[in-house]
């Protein structure tokens, strides 16, 4: 079973794809002239954006939450410590 932080890493990573998907989706109906469509996949992909960006930071917050021992006081990645997990 995945924790949460792994989840909202998965979720971010199709997000990614996506994201990227839409965008290409878009200059697509955009060259071939169908805008109405190009606009709405534009609308779209901006919006997958945003979800990417909030499930991305709150996928580092649950990673922070759910392994402290890899990160600083500041909350900068530090990596593993004696050979933690």
């Amino acid at each position: 079973m995945m924790t949460r932080a792994e989840s909202l890493a998965t979720a971010a990573d199709y997000l990614t794809d996506a994201v990227g998907g839409l965008e290409g989706a878009a200059r697509v109906l955009d060259r071939a002239g169908v805008l109405g469509a190009a606009d709405k996949a534009q609308a779209l992909c901006a919006r997958a954006t945003d979800l990417h960006a909030e499930i991305r930071g709150a996928a580092r917050a649950a990673h922070r939450a759910e392994r402290p021992d890899v990160y600083d006081e500041a909350g900068r990645w530090v990596g593993n410590k004696k050979g933690t997990k």
